[in-house]
């Protein structure tokens, strides 16, 4: 299980709201897949028990109303829709937001599912403004759990893989060793050990660079610029990618939270480059603007599926890394953009992130580039 898999499966399991999933059956009605433990609690029935049964068949007539219109919003829209009503929910009627997420098929683009939330609302607060400062202060509290919470299923997979998994592949690369001294004079037999000893170099490669990319750097040592360039020069050797970096040395500015913040986001894009990009070069710029720090990453992988690219970044922007760059941004009130393309002639993927800041004005000022290339190779270049 991915740390990204793991982390989605700890919410659903521990999350205080009523966590659903539905899909449309072949009769056009949206029959319930499951429900989380808390939803299990409420209604006094098992997610087992309640599978391909239709939302109608489960609530009252008003709730099963109100529920299907937020299903239908959200399938109309093709994007995460929120909804405030009443529900009983086999209960007294509360008042509640629904939050209901499309969820796309990877290669296709349409819409397979969608996965839902209810959150109970404090009775008694009067007025839309109220409401709408509430949703969002639960939403920042909301934001803030998850990625604390992904930090320590990261921090532990880590651990995990580097004490127990990688282990294990060591020790069976040393039974190989043993088992060709045994076997030398069959040539075929000494092909496969070959081929075994490569499978497993290739297996601790990846586990050890998974360690690096998911394991928490501290920035409480050297300051931002410099474990930036110090991560990026280890994931660098680690992959063999060709790495270009420049930081604007006013980072170190920033309150201890907002870099952080920044290293997390650096962190999880070269983690999916390492992913999914198959690429062979990444650049990093963090340029400081009078109101703002500008961040790029970009690379030269395969870049989105066509049809992916057809249906809005919408398409991508599922799962938790991606949310948890952009819940990270918000939270500092930046903005994240990603685009990419597979086509020939511009492929690759570009994540474009604002980080306001309020540090004095000052004029502009020369930053470092460095260059790596498996770690081995540095050189400062001033700009002009």
């Amino acid at each position: 299980m991915g740390p990204e898999e793991a982390c989605d499966k700890l919410y659903w399991i521990h999350a205080p709201e009523l966590l659903f999933g539905v899909r449309t059956s072949h009769l056009g009605q949206f029959v319930y897949e499951s429900i989380n433990p808390a939803f299990e609690d409420l209604l006094g029935i098992l997610s087992e028990d309640i599978r391909e049964k239709a939302v109608s068949d489960c609530m009252s007539d008003e709730d099963a109303e109100s529920i299907c219109a937020a299903c239908d919003a959200g399938l109309a829209e093709g994007r995460p829709v929120r909804y405030q009503h009443r529900l009983a929910l086999g209960g007294r009627q509360r008042n509640f937001e629904t939050i209901i997420t499309p969820i796309r098929d990877p290669e296709s683009g349409s819409i397979v599912r969608l996965v839902g939330s209810h959150r109970a609302m404090k009775e008694g607060v009067a007025g839309d403004a109220v409401g709408r400062t509430t949703t969002r202060r639960a939403a920042a509290n909301l934001g803030a759990w998850l990625l604390s919470l992904q930090e320590e299923v990261q921090q532990r997979i880590a651990s995990d893989l580097h004490d127990s998994t990688g282990q294990h592949l060591i020790a069976a690369s040393l039974n190989v060793m043993r088992m060709r001294r045994a076997m030398n004079d069959i040539s075929g037999a000494g092909r496969l050990c070959d081929d075994i000893d490569a499978s497993i170099d290739q297996a601790l490669r990846e586990i050890r660079t998974f360690t690096y990319l998911l394991h928490p750097q501290n920035l409480l040592t050297d300051g931002l610029k410099i474990t930036i360039e110090q991560f990026v020069n280890g994931f660098s050797a680690r992959t063999s990618l060709k790495t270009s970096l420049e930081i604007a040395p006013e980072v170190d500015k920033l309150s201890y939270e907002r870099q952080r913040s920044v290293l997390r986001v650096i962190q999880e894009a070269l983690t999916n480059v390492f992913r999914h990009a198959k690429a062979t070069q990444v650049k990093i710029a963090m340029e400081a603007k009078d109101t703002h720090f500008k961040l790029r990453i970009s690379d030269n992988g395969r870049g989105m599926p066509i049809s992916q690219a057809r249906s809005g970044l919408e398409a991508i922007s599922f799962g938790v890394g991606i949310p948890a760059m952009r819940a990270r941004l918000q939270q500092m009130g930046g903005a994240l953009e990603i685009r990419s393309s597979s086509a020939t002639e511009c492929r690759g993927t570009t994540l474009c992130a604002v980080i306001p800041h309020s540090l004095p004005r000052k004029s502009a000022r020369p930053t470092e580039r460095r260059h790596n290339h498996l770690g081995h190779h540095k050189s400062i270049v001033q700009q002009h």
